[in-house]
Parts: structure tokens; sequence; C-alpha cells
């Protein structure tokens, strides 16, 4: 049976909610007005209190109905952003300042009954933290994947060039809770053929936290092979390509990650053209036929890549006319490729392949009477350079 002196424990609730509010709010991350207001905190502490209270005065445990209100609560902190360990916290706070108050009139009960009292209360807050947990991890996986497949869509949206809707694109935003406004830009991800495509998933989230302190959030989509990021950088003078070069190198050892980045856009709607630019300067970062020669390659450094993609059949025609002939003269090939290499110095390709150079001079003759491109001539020589340039860009494009 309850002593009458706990039956009658009717401490000032308002005071103590009070007491433990000012135990979080500014104090533990996510307890600010930027997340929720402090009119709804002390709603929902004091009715912790509440509970603790009855459940001294029947000397019993909560229900599972009684459990409700904890699930809810996880369920709105998690949806308010607010970190789950801060949650805990914050009833671990309240469970304190009735503890506190709670021995404070233990001196009037028997110690066995001041014991259960104290033993009540523990219980009482561990139960509903536990069922806050649940409901928060739960709301919480729900709320990512559903950001997982909104970031998704309006990536993809931006990439393909697909007409957006005014009403689609504030979902979108609105889901993402982000600012659409300011200078965005993309950036695209391949492997190679020896990457694991479940590798770019990964690496998500650790390239993120990497960005973390240079840019704001990171959106990601899955387009074809590629992975496609958007995001705005924190600061206007940072460099994006040396941004992600040292996030990259920080995260990836053996994985091989090549990375194209697109140019700045004046807002989110607008960042579709940055998308294909991104993925286009990957590709010619894993083809490495880029000016930087590479694995994270800028939109400017592939522009050659860039306009023989956009006429393949006029670039696949050049191959067509200018290499193919060779194609049964591998030798002939490889003495191509290395002086387009060594800036059409004969000398050097005779050291590099280990010939004189009076057979680099003679093979140069052979490819002319084969091809009718005299590399001695700056005009056919860029010719064949692009050629060879959209030959290993196809390759790579193809997985070959």
């Amino acid at each position: 049976m309850v002593s009458q002196s706990a039956a009658h424990y009717a401490p000032d609730l308002d005071a103590l909610a009070k007491r433990a509010a000012a135990l979080m709010w500014n104090i533990y991350p996510g307890y600010s007005q930027d997340r929720f207001d402090l009119s709804e905190l002390l709603p929902s502490v004091r009715a912790n209190l509440d509970l603790a209270v009855e459940v001294l005065h029947r000397d019993r445990g909560p229900t599972v109905q009684e459990m409700a209100a904890a699930r809810a609560l996880g369920s709105r902190r998690a949806s308010q952003s607010v970190p789950l360990e801060s949650v805990i916290q914050a009833y671990r706070s309240t469970e304190r300042v009735i503890l506190l108050d709670l021995f404070a009139n233990s001196r009037q009960w028997p110690e066995q009954q001041a014991n259960r009292r104290a033993d009540l209360v523990i219980t009482t807050f561990d139960l509903m933290t536990d069922e806050m947990i649940n409901a928060y991890r739960e709301t919480s996986s729900a709320i990512e994947a559903t950001r997982r497949r909104t970031e998704n869509e309006l990536v993809n949206a931006l990439t393909s060039g697909h007409p957006v809707t005014t009403a689609e694109f504030q979902q979108w935003t609105d889901t993402l809770q982000i600012d659409a406004d300011g200078r965005w830009f993309a950036f695209a991800l391949l492997g190679d053929s020896r990457t694991d495509p479940l590798d770019l998933h990964r690496l998500r989230r650790r390239l993120a936290v990497q960005l973390q302190p240079h840019t704001g959030q990171v959106l990601f989509g899955d387009v074809g092979q590629a992975t496609v990021a958007i995001t705005a950088l924190r600061s206007p003078d940072a460099d994006p390509q040396r941004v992600l070069e040292q996030a990259l190198s920080a995260i990836t050892n053996a994985t091989v990650i090549y990375c194209g980045i697109g140019q700045f856009s004046d807002g989110l709607l607008s960042a579709g053209e940055s998308c294909r630019q991104a993925m286009e300067a990957a590709r010619a970062a894993a083809a490495g036929t880029s000016n930087s020669g590479g694995t994270v390659v800028s939109y400017h450094d592939a522009l050659i890549e860039i306009l023989l993609s956009s006429r393949p059949a006029v670039a696949d025609t050049l191959v067509e006319t200018r290499l193919r002939p060779l194609a049964d003269y591998p030798h002939l090939m490889e003495t191509v490729a290395a002086l387009l290499a060594n800036d059409l110095s004969q000398s050097r390709v005779a050291r590099e392949l280990f010939v004189h150079v009076n057979t680099v001079n003679h093979r140069v003759k052979r490819i002319r009477e084969i091809t009718g491109m005299d590399l001695t001539r700056l005009t056919h020589a860029v010719e064949l350079a692009l050629a060879v340039r959209w030959q290993k860009l196809n390759r790579a494009m193809s997985g070959q």
C-alpha cells in the first residue's frame, strides 16, 4: 500500500518543468528557437513530470497507452532535426529534477519506500526514453528515405533538362529544407572498370562530411553510371576543384574515383547545365584526355571533349578518316600517340620508344603515306590529336 506521505506527494510541477527546461534550452544542440519554440518545450516536460507523479501515486509503472506521448515526442523531434543525443539528455535532465525534489521529501518515508519511489521514477523515464528513441529512429529513417528519394528526383530532373514546374521545385526544396538561391555548382563522380557501384554510394556520406566546412548541403543523385551532386560553396573565394581534390584524397585509397566539375549557376533551378558539364568533365577525367590529366577535372579543362561530344557523328568521322587507316599498323599508332604526348619532338619520341630518331622520321613519312596526315604540319597534328582524344573518350564511356 502506498504511504500517505507518498500518496500526497504534490510538487509544484510548473516550477519543476521550468527548472528542467532551463537545463536544456539553448544548452543542448537543437533545443533552440531555430528548431522549435520554447512554448512547445514546457508542456512536453510538464507531461513527463505529470506521468512520473501519477506513477508514484499509484505505485505502478506506466501503461502502453501512457507511452504514446513519448513516441509522439520522438517522432516530432526527429522531424525537427533535433539530435537524438540532445533529446536523451533532455529526458535525463527532467528525470534529475524530479529525483532531486523527490529526495528532498524522502525523509518523510521509510528507506524501503523511498528507494521504491526512486526506482519507479527511474524506470518510468527509462521506458519513456526507450519509446522515444525507437520512434525517433523510425521517423528519422523514413525522413532520410524521403530526402534521398527527393534528392535523386531533383538531381535527375535538373540533369535531364526536362521542364520543372514551380510547384514541383517548391515541393523538393521544402522537403529538403534548402535555400535555392545563391551560386550552386555540380560535380559528378565516376569509378573505373574495377569500381564496385556500391562504392560510390558508400562514398557519399563520407564525402559530405569532408565537404561540410566548405559547402552547404550536398544533394546527390544517381544518373546512369555516375553519381551527380549539386552544392554551394560557403565562401565565394573557394576553389571547387581544390576543395574536391582535398576531400576525395582524404577518403579514397585504392578505389579510383574520377570527378568532373561544372560551372556555377545563379540558383539551384538553373544548375542543370552545370550537372551536364560535370558529367562530361568526369568522362574526360576517366578517359585521361583532359588538359589537367588529373582525376578531378573542371569543365574548363574538358572543353575539347565537350565540343567533340556535342557532335559525335562528326567526331566519329574524324577518327574514321584520320586514324582508322592505321588500325593494322600498331607501331604507327604508338608513334602517333608518342608524338602527340611529346609535343611532336621526334628526338624525345625516339628515346621513349627506344628507337633511332631516323626510325621515327621514317614512321612519320609512312603515316603521311597511309593517311595523308603530315605530323610536321600543325593543322594535321591538331586533327590527329582530336581524333585520338575522341577515341580515348569513347573507350572510357564504353568501359573498354
